[in-house]
């Protein structure tokens, strides 16, 4: 018996939708559970699933607005045939038109009305696309996501980085492509030097200072989408509009969310220890790091992040003793952790993101992590790699730096090779 195929809600807002591209083509073998077709939603792009397996049969064609709770398709067994059978049969649009992918501007006259879906109405405000310049490849010259692709941004000066809230270092300027370094809870952009010692990827890399760390802005944002907010502006203001990310603890959280808002193309994710795949965290240590001030009540937190604790230099305990006498900056963080790690419980999960998905992304744990646990790693998604390194803690990256390095130059070559 056949199956419907039911249009979703996705979004608070609307009780329609968007088809943005079919998954599968129409009359093609799909299995239970495997994405089915991508709708525009105001955030980004959510792929629905197949709630049964089957053959698939088009009752509506992508680009279509659709209602709430409308048939879209059906999944046929053996033999079935598709309902009103004999009638033409509904065509998915073609991901690009026949310019090979690139939109042709449309001529629209100045009082004409701009139809485009939400998403690709918030697309084009974050990259400054002009929509009056683009052909919609949706229904009546619809504008959507896919049409945006390879459209140039409209020519205006790039904001002063002085503007951004959240300071940033290059601490490489050379390089084919660009590496986005994100930090965890408590440090900044000099944790990243330590990789360095061990030598250089092979892409320029800037590292970014979150919100209440280093020489950013001490607000506390309210949430993750907040913070990703932020980094993007700081990321335009540097002419950055896709990078691969290398992310820690925190860190990673953010850059896992940022990559799947879909403001700024992500190639691939290195996520490094990474906050948001369960709810336990340390909060003994959250508690106790934030409060220490003085070298002999912080050295032994700064222990229990690694499994050597040879590894903690004196300078690695004097930059930290230096941070805290920045009462601003030791407020928030303490503002940060209430927030987002209150009652030792991490706020926030990255695991729909990392299930949304559909890039390079490698997870570095170390096993023997006193920070957050390693069972987190269980069970994730399909397309999510782990490197489980032996008598590693919280700082993969400071206690095997050439082999974190090397890993890190694997997902720049897979970055440049994503089309």
């Amino acid at each position: 018996m056949a199956t419907a195929v039911i249009f979703p809600k996705v979004s608070l807002e609307t009780d329609a939708g968007t088809i943005s591209r079919w998954l599968k083509e129409d009359g093609a073998t799909v299995n239970q559970g495997e994405p089915l077709f991508e709708i525009d939603n105001a955030k980004a792009a959510v792929e629905v699933e197949a709630p049964a397996s089957g053959i698939v049969s088009y009752v509506r064609s992508a680009g279509e607005d659709v209602q709430v709770g409308e048939v879209v398709a059906h999944i046929l067994q053996s033999g079935e045939r598709p309902e009103g059978a004999g009638k033409p049969a509904a065509k998915a649009l073609p991901i690009a038109a026949a310019t090979n992918g690139k939109s042709e501007p449309a001529q629209h006259s100045a009082s004409a009305r701009i139809v485009a879906t939400p998403l690709a109405k918030r697309i084009a405000e974050q990259q400054q696309i002009d929509l009056r310049n683009v052909r919609g490849s949706g229904p009546r010259g619809r504008i959507q996501k896919r049409d945006l692709i390879d459209v140039p941004p409209i020519p205006r000066p790039s904001p002063a980085a002085s503007q951004s809230p959240l300071n940033a270092v290059w601490l490489q300027k050379d390089g084919p492509g660009t590496l986005v370094a994100l930090h965890g809870f408590a440090s900044d952009h000099n944790a990243w030097r330590g990789l360095l010692a061990a030598g250089r990827p092979r892409a320029r890399m800037l590292a970014v200072d979150l919100p209440g760390h280093g020489r950013s802005s001490r607000a506390v944002p309210t949430d993750l989408d907040a913070i990703c907010a932020m980094v993007e502006q700081r990321m335009a203001a540097e002419g950055i509009d896709e990078a691969a990310f290398v992310a820690h603890s925190f860190g990673a959280a953010v850059a896992s969310k940022l990559a799947s808002r879909g403001f700024v193309r992500v190639n691939a994710l290195l996520l490094i220890s990474p906050a948001g795949l369960g709810p336990e965290i340390r909060g003994q240590f959250i508690k106790g790091f934030v409060a220490a001030r003085q070298p002999s009540s912080i050295l032994p937190w700064l222990h229990e992040l690694v499994f050597d604790p040879g590894l903690i230099s004196e300078a690695f305990v004097r930059s930290v003793v230096d941070q805290r006498k920045d009462e601003e900056l030791s407020g928030a963080l303490a503002n940060l952790a209430e927030r987002y790690f209150c009652d030792g419980t991490q706020t926030f999960s990255i695991r729909p993101d990392l299930e949304r998905l559909r890039i390079p992304i490698r997870i570095i744990f170390g096993m023997q992590d006193r920070i957050i646990p390693f069972t987190h790693c269980h069970s994730l998604p399909g397309r999510v790699g782990l490197h489980a390194f032996q008598q590693c803690g919280h700082m993969p990256y400071l206690e095997e730096p050439e082999l974190t390095l090397s890993i890190v130059n694997e997902m720049l070559a897979l970055a440049r090779s994503e089309p």
